[in-house]
């Protein structure tokens, strides 16, 4: 084929052609530099705005956990596992309650009477509560309890003694009293644990 057009002609649409490509070119360029400028961008606020809502969420969660006194849970979930430690305590060594509020009751003093006994948290003791007439019966527990001849105990407090006005019970004063065992005692009443005992 026999191109019959003057050379500068051609040279002109050769050249319009390839500006016309370079164009192209140069446009779509754009447009994806302009793409990519949006993508940052947005990925930009929204990380942003997750980083936001994150924080929000965080204080929102601290603040609820202050209003719910965490402290005061911890300091209830430690007092319950000594409370648990107490309880496998007395499944591993059995107390023989009813031989040991028999003799309790031999050594009480007149014008009183055994109301409660329960395992102390202190190891080898039990806290009792007793109701009495007056002040000196109370007391008279205590040291009834600590006369070394019975073999109970080697040490009682007492942890409170309270009287009140009240004509309707014969025993107006509350005592409470921490006994710690003898060692007699705890060979008495405290069983070897389970998995020490032979058939």
């Amino acid at each position: 084929m026999i191109n019959l057009l003057p050379p500068d002609y051609a040279m002109r649409i050769r050249f319009g052609r390839r500006n016309s490509i370079l164009r192209n070119w140069i446009v779509g360029a754009l447009a994806a530099i302009g793409g990519l400028l949006v993508i940052i961008a947005g990925g930009w606020l929204y990380l942003n705005q997750q980083s936001s809502d994150l924080q929000r969420n965080l204080e929102i969660t601290n603040a609820q956990l202050q209003a719910q006194n965490i402290t005061q849970v911890q300091k209830d979930a430690t007092a319950i596992t000594g409370d648990i430690k107490v309880i496998n305590s007395l499944f591993s060594n059995e107390v023989r309650f009813s031989n040991l509020i028999q003799d309790i009751g031999r050594v009480m003093p007149p014008g009183t009477v055994l109301s409660s006994l329960s395992l102390s948290k202190v190891s080898g003791a039990i806290d009792l509560s007793a109701g009495a007439k007056d002040y000196s019966s109370a007391a008279q527990i205590a040291v009834n309890l600590n006369d070394a001849s019975n073999g109970l105990f080697s040490k009682v407090d007492i942890i409170s003694i309270n009287c009140g006005n009240d004509s309707s019970t014969q025993y107006k004063c509350n005592s409470t009293f921490r006994a710690l065992f003898s060692t007699k005692a705890q060979q008495n009443y405290l069983s070897v644990p389970a998995q020490d005992k032979k058939p």
